[in-house]
This record gives structure tokens, C-alpha cells and sequence, in this order.
């Protein structure tokens, strides 16, 4: 466990330094920041993996079990789409939003127990291995969108405030396809979710769906990216109403991972 604890608190720091110099980056057009910061996400990235490998060293099995170990999955998943799309194409500015997210993440889940004691009866399922790793992905995916989203909202902008950044900005129509190719990864898996989720809750609970809160929330989630796609396809959206709704996807998917969890008592408030 001081392994692990070293490993997050260096995860912890990396992803908050690749922040701030992609942020100074972003702001001041500084490549050498850029570099930087992408070395330290990559450190981030190492040291979350590390911090991964310590839990399943102690506990046997995929850390999939509680918030706290979801969290450490879901920031790793996140720098892990950056880098790896990072690496076929520099866009600028994503990576303030990757890292950003990235730390504030584990910023959360440093303040939640770390207990590595015996799974509860309704966690030993290989259903819930497969619906909380779709829940990585699709989570990550809508991540990547957002933060498209953000830039395309900066870059089709006309606030003075911001025109130093449109001016290091990728063109909208490239920011438009990413937020759209990264909703057409999440959706499929966000879809995966809940059907994962339902045989999970029928073997833990002895029924598919209850309208827990997660159940209901996960839902709309599935919803409000569904609209997205239908919006562009039928309603021919693109610009700036669809990066409206990709943002408030996101939204719904942060309130779905955290206000939930603490704000609703139901079937999942033991993560």
C-alpha cells in the first residue's frame, strides 16, 4: 500500500504540473511548455498505472469495486485516450481539459477510503467487471468531447477576451468532427453500460432495472448523447448548438459519477 500511496500522490502531481503548463501553453502559445506538460502527463499516466498494478497486486482482482478505485480507472482512461490521440495529432488546447479533468479527479478520490477488504456478495460478478469497464470508456470518450466542445465554443467565439486563444486554436470544423467522433466511441459503450449493468443488477438484486438513481441517471446520460446524434443526423446540427450539447452531456455525466453517489441513497451508494 505505501507503494500505491506513492504512485497516486505522483499521479496526483503530474497531472496537476500538465495542467498548469498546458494551460500556460494554451495562453502564452509556449511549444516548450507543451513538451513539458506533455512529459508529465505521460508521468501521470505511468505512475496511474502503477498505482493501479499496487491495488491488483493486493487485492487479486480488477480495481473496479468502490469510487475510489473507479476514479483511479477513470483518470487513467482519460489521459490514456489524450495521449494516445495526442500522438496521431496535436490539438491544441485539449490537453488543459485532459489533464484538468484527469487531476480533478483524483483530487475527489484522495478524500475517499482506500480499504482493500473482502468484496461484498453483489460485487464477486464478472458483470460487474464488464459494465464498470464500459463505464471507463464511454465516460472518457464524452471526456474528450467536452473538451472539443469547450474549444469549439472558444474558437467560434467573438469575446476579445479570448482572441489571443482563437488564434492558437485547430479550425471549428476539425474541433466539430472531434466532438462528433468521440460521441460515435462513447454512445455504443454508454450503451454497453446499461445493458451490462441490468444482467449485473438481476444476478446481485433479482431484477434488471429498479429506477435506482445510477440506473435513472445513466439513462439520461444515454439520452442526452442519443439527442446529440439524432440532432445532428435528422436536424442537420452542427457548430455551435451541438457543442452546447455535448457540454451539457458531460455535465450530466460528472452529476452520474459524483452528485449521485453522494447526493442519492440507493442500490450503488456503497461506491
Amino acid at each position: 500500500m505505501e507503494f500505491e500511496m506513492l504512485a497516486f500522490k505522483v499521479t496526483f502531481g503530474a497531472y496537476l504540473g500538465a495542467a498548469v503548463l498546458y494551460l500556460a501553453d494554451f495562453w502564452t502559445d509556449r511549444p516548450a511548455a507543451a513538451r513539458w506538460a506533455t512529459a508529465l502527463a505521460w508521468l501521470g499516466l505511468l505512475s496511474n498505472t502503477a498505482a493501479l498494478g499496487a491495488r491488483i497486486a493486493v487485492t487479486g482482482r480488477l480495481p473496479l469495486a468502490n469510487l475510489y478505485e473507479y476514479g483511479l480507472c477513470f483518470a487513467w482512461g482519460i489521459m490514456l485516450g489524450y495521449l494516445l490521440l495526442q500522438l496521431k495529432i496535436r490539438v491544441r488546447g485539449l490537453g488543459v481539459f485532459a489533464a484538468l479533468i484527469g487531476f480533478l479527479v483524483i483530487a475527489l478520490i484522495s478524500l475517499l477510503p482506500r480499504e482493500t477488504g473482502d468484496l461484498m456478495p453483489a460485487l464477486r460478478s464478472k458483470w460487474l467487471t464488464y459494465h464498470v469497464l464500459t463505464a471507463i470508456v464511454a465516460y472518457s470518450a464524452f471526456a474528450l468531447s467536452f473538451a472539443g466542445a469547450v474549444l469549439y465554443l472558444i474558437a467560434s467565439g467573438d469575446s476579445p477576451l479570448l482572441a489571443g486563444l482563437r488564434r492558437h486554436l485547430p479550425d471549428r470544423e476539425f474541433l466539430d468532427r472531434l466532438i462528433y467522433r468521440a460521441v460515435v466511441v462513447g454512445l455504443p459503450f454508454q450503451t454497453l453500460l446499461i445493458i451490462t449493468g441490468a444482467i449485473w443488477a438481476q444476478y446481485a438484486w433479482g431484477a434488471y432495472w429498479s429506477w435506482d438513481p445510477k440506473e435513472t441517471w445513466s439513462l439520461i446520460t444515454w439520452l442526452v448523447y442519443a439527442a446529440y446524434l439524432h440532432a445532428r443526423f435528422v436536424l442537420g446540427w452542427q457548430g455551435r448548438p451541438a457543442a452546447y450539447l455535448a457540454v451539457a452531456g458531460f455535465i450530466v455525466v460528472m452529476f452520474t459519477f459524483v452528485g449521485v453517489t453522494f447526493l442519492m441513497a440507493g442500490q450503488h451508494s456503497y461506491v
